[in-house]
C-alpha cells in the first residue's frame, strides 16, 4: 500500500492544555489517512505525552525559543527538512505560527496551516502594532488559516481576513459519546475522591494560570459553602498558581471541602461526578472544557467575557466576574443530580461532523 501523507503538529508544550486536546481529538479521527508527528519545546507532562504516543505520534522535543533561540530554529529546520512532511500544522501562542510556517515553506512543505487558539486584545499601542505585523506574517506564510472561533479568527488574522472568508473557523470539537453522563463513572470517581453521594459537587477543569481566575472561584465557593456545608469543589489541573490557591483555601478554612485532583490523563469520567461546572475566566477564546461539560448535561456557569459562540444547551449561563455573590446565588439553584437529560441545540462541536473540514485542508494539492 502507498505510504500515508505525513503531518507534523507543532506545539509550545504538552501540558494538558486545550490546544493539545484539539490535536488529539482531530488526529484520532484521521489515523487511517495520515501519519502524525509532533514537535514541542517545553517539558512535557508524561501522561499527556503517552496519549499522543498511543495514537502513533512520534514526539520530538526541541530547545526552547527563549533560552536557546538559534538551537531552537536550527533543530526545527532539521526536523522539518528530513521529515518529508506533506503538512505542517502550527499551534503556537501569540501570533508566532509565522516562523514555523516560514521554515516549513523553505523546506518545501506545500500545506502549511496556522491555527490560532486565543482571543487576545493588547492594550499597549506597541503591542497592537506588533500584533498587526505578526498577523500579516501569518497570512503570508500559511496556506490555510484556522481559528477556534470568530473572535479568535479576528484576533489571530485581523478583521479584514475574517470578513473576506480567508479564515476557517474549526470548532474545538469532541466525541460526544466520550463525555456523555455515566452513572457508574460518577459513583466510581466519587468513591475514589470520597465525595458523599448526596454532596453537591461543583467542578472546574483548567490550568492554574491567572486568566483562569481560580482566586475568584474560591471566593465564590466559600460564600456558597457557608450556607451549604455539604458542598464540594473539585478542581482538575496543575500550574504555577496552585500553591497560592491552596493557601487561599486554607486561609478560608475550607480545605476539607476543596479537592485538588491534579492533571488527569482522561477528564471525561470526572464530569459525571460533578453536579455543575464553573469557569470564571478573565480571558478565553473557545474553551474546550465548556463543550465537554455541556455534552455531559451539566449546568454551566461561565464569565461574561467568554464568547457566546459555544452555547449549545439551555443550561449555560454567563455571569459577571466582579461579584462572587452572584455566582454563589447561581450555585444555590443547582441540585444533586441522579440522572442527566441532554438536549444539544447544535452539532457544530461534534467531531464527527467537523473533522472532514480539516481532512480536506490536509489533502489539498
Amino acid at each position: 500500500m502507498p505510504a500515508k501523507p505525513r503531518v507534523c503538529q507543532v506545539l509550545h508544550g504538552v501540558v494538558g492544555g486545550g490546544s493539545e486536546q484539539v490535536v488529539l481529538n482531530y488526529a484520532g479521527q484521521m489515523l487511517q489517512d495520515f501519519d502524525f508527528d509532533m514537535i514541542y519545546q517545553y517539558q512535557a507532562n508524561e501522561d499527556i505525552l503517552k496519549r499522543f504516543e498511543s495514537l502513533g505520534f512520534k514526539s520530538m522535543q526541541i530547545p526552547g525559543k527563549i533560552r536557546r533561540p538559534f538551537s531552537h530554529l536550527w533543530s526545527l529546520y532539521r526536523l522539518l527538512k528530513k521529515g518529508n512532511y506533506s503538512v505542517v500544522h502550527s499551534h503556537l501562542d501569540w501570533y508566532l505560527n509565522f516562523y514555523v510556517l516560514a521554515i516549513a515553506r523553505f523546506c518545501g512543505v506545500k500545506v502549511r496551516v496556522a491555527h490560532h487558539h486565543q482571543n487576545y486584545r493588547p492594550q499597549n499601542r506597541w503591542l497592537l502594532f506588533l500584533q498587526f505585523f505578526l498577523q500579516k506574517l501569518n497570512c503570508v506564510f500559511a496556506t490555510s488559516l484556522l481559528a477556534c472561533g470568530e473572535e479568535a479568527a479576528i484576533s489571530g488574522y485581523g478583521k479584514k481576513a475574517y470578513l473576506r472568508a480567508k479564515v476557517l473557523v474549526l470548532n474545538n470539537a469532541i466525541d460526544p459519546q466520550r463525555f456523555a453522563f455515566d452513572e457508574n463513572q460518577r459513583l466510581g470517581i466519587r468513591k475514589a475522591l470520597k465525595i458523599p453521594e448526596n454532596s453537591l459537587c461543583i467542578g472546574h477543569v483548567g490550568r492554574f494560570y491567572p486568566e483562569k481566575n481560580h482566586k475568584f472561584l474560591i471566593e465564590a465557593f466559600s460564600r456558597f459553602h457557608s450556607q451549604n456545608p455539604d458542598s464540594v469543589l473539585l478542581l482538575l489541573g496543575e500550574g504555577p498558581l496552585q500553591k497560592s490557591i491552596q493557601q487561599q483555601v486554607q486561609s478560608l478554612d475550607i480545605q476539607s471541602s476543596v479537592i485538588f485532583a491534579g492533571l488527569q490523563k482522561d477528564t471525561a469520567p470526572y464530569y459525571s461526578a460533578m453536579d455543575c461546572f464553573c469557569l470564571p475566566s478573565k480571558r478565553e477564546a473557545l474553551p474546550l472544557v465548556l463543550v465537554e461539560a455541556q455534552y455531559n448535561a451539566l449546568p454551566v456557569f461561565i464569565s461574561d467575557v467568554v464568547t457566546k459562540e459555544l452555547k449549545i444547551t439551555d443550561t449555560l449561563q454567563h455571569l459577571p466576574i466582579d461579584n462572587p455573590s452572584v455566582w454563589s446565588q447561581a450555585l444555590s439553584q443547582v441540585k444533586v443530580r441522579k440522572t442527566a437529560k441532554l438536549k444539544i441545540n447544535s452539532k457544530k462541536f461534534d467531531i464527527h461532523h467537523t473533522y472532514p473540514d480539516l481532512k480536506n485542508i490536509y489533502q489539498e494539492p
